[in-house]
């Protein structure tokens, strides 16, 4: 008997242990694991069916507010994604009847909070020449919204010099189809003519505060060409629009050296070429040039080390009630330059204390104050061409600001090929 028994194998070891009432109560706890994980899952199916039907709600939401224009998951997707459940806002409704509508989505987060989320603004032009205007037609260059330095928040840490306000519009490709910065993208159908609209102009617009990735900029490329396609297709608007580029590249709004400077503002730097820089700027802020684009910009700046240079000759003959420390933090000093071309035209004014210039296609002048314009035709399209100086920076360099004017006027026109260019005369940059 002993024999046998030890000629039996050894049990293996198993997972529960012998009978008694060690594995009674293992029985119970897996009997309660069981349930709680049942349990659970029936929760978490739950909470999966409800997201897939928020979710639901919220892909119906956006497409009914935004008139079907864009499709709702790229908009969901857009920060991060998991986005399931939004807000629309109740004062904005797409409508292709109306001259500009548009949508505005809110994200949803604990019970009673909504932070901002995604936009899309649309702008229908007439091709009416004479159609009336309305508020929606004006692009006002003033402080309150072009300048390109912004006074710091209350709040903000303290900067060691001036905020620029945003990245410089970048064309979509050669900008035929339009524009981006940081974190708005605007693609534009130009219709062909003999319709009764003149172009279709659809912008995509992250609204919320984290800084846009390249991915969602992409996104709302996508979006904005999107919208402007089927509001074309909607309103008889013949257009052909280009494809995405295969590159988006990245908005800067860091200022270099203006001897080295590149894109929109190559004209200046082959302009200190051929001229001695004086009190002109030394700092140079573009983007990439495109032919085609119905807007682009340089801006120039006087770094800090050229400012204490000049300041001092400057206030011995001024009576500007900044100091040297002001003018370094807060008022820097600096010169904007601006292409308009197309329906970007129309209602475009300078605004300075309430008072309102009209910048006018087929001429040129100046608001006798700190804005100079000239205009040519481009591929058949009228185009306003600006200069903008900072106060008091316009006194400073006042014996440059024409030949400055004239050399980008020259330099943009022959680039994108325009005609019938007619610029301000000697009297327009006259000083009392």
């Amino acid at each position: 008997m002993d024999d046998l028994r030890e000629a039996q194998p050894d049990r293996a070891p198993g997972l529960l242990p012998e009978r008694g009432r060690r594995r009674d109560a293992v029985n119970k706890l897996l009997c309660v694991l069981a349930v709680a994980g049942i349990g659970l899952s029936l929760w978490a199916f739950v909470q999966e069916v409800v997201d897939l039907r928020a979710r639901s709600e919220s892909r119906e939401r956006i497409t009914e507010a935004c008139g079907g224009l864009v499709d709702p998951d790229p908009v969901l997707g857009l920060n991060g994604g998991g986005i399931d459940r939004v807000k629309l806002s109740d004062e904005h409704e797409t409508d292709l009847g109306e001259r500009s509508s548009g949508c505005l989505v809110y994200r949803v987060g604990d019970p009673g909070t909504t932070y901002g989320h995604f936009s899309l603004a649309v702008l229908r032009r007439s091709a009416e020449p004479d159609a009336e205007e309305t508020a929606e037609d004006e692009t006002t260059i003033d402080e309150d919204s072009d300048e390109p330095f912004r006074r710091p928040y209350g709040d903000e840490k303290s900067s060691p010099g001036p905020v620029v306000r945003h990245a410089l519009p970048h064309p979509l490709g050669d900008g035929a189809l339009g524009e981006y910065d940081e974190y708005k993208v605007t693609a534009r159908a130009v219709c062909a003519k003999g319709g009764k609209v003149s172009s279709i102009e659809v912008s995509a617009v992250a609204q919320y505060d984290e800084p846009v990735t390249a991915e969602d900029r992409r996104t709302l490329a996508g979006l904005a060409r999107q919208g402007a396609d089927r509001a074309a297709d909607r309103t008889g608007c013949l257009a052909d629009l280009p494809e995405l580029p295969a590159t988006l590249a990245e908005p800067g709004t860091e200022f270099g050296s203006a001897a080295r400077t590149g894109g929109t503002c190559d004209w200046y730097r082959r302009f200190l070429t051929t001229e001695e820089r004086g009190s002109l700027p030394d700092r140079a802020l573009g983007a990439p040039a495109g032919r085609a684009s119905a807007h682009d910009a340089c801006v120039l700046a006087v770094g800090e080390k050229e400012t204490r240079r000049i300041y001092p000759g400057f206030v011995k003959t001024s009576d500007y009630p900044q100091t040297l420390d002001d003018v370094l933090k807060y008022l820097p000093w600096w010169v904007k330059t601006e292409t308009y071309v197309g329906d970007g035209t129309r209602g475009l004014r300078a605004e300075d204390f309430e008072q309102k210039t009209e910048l006018t296609p087929g001429t040129a002048g100046t608001d006798s104050d700190r804005t100079w314009w000239a205009s040519s035709v481009c591929d058949g399209r009228p185009a306003v061409h600006v200069l903008w100086v900072a106060y008091p920076y316009d006194r400073i360099a006042a014996d440059r600001l024409e030949p400055l004017f004239r050399a980008y006027v020259d330099d943009v026109t022959e680039r994108r090929g325009c005609t019938d260019v007619v610029l301000p005369g000697a009297k327009d940059f006259a000083r009392s």
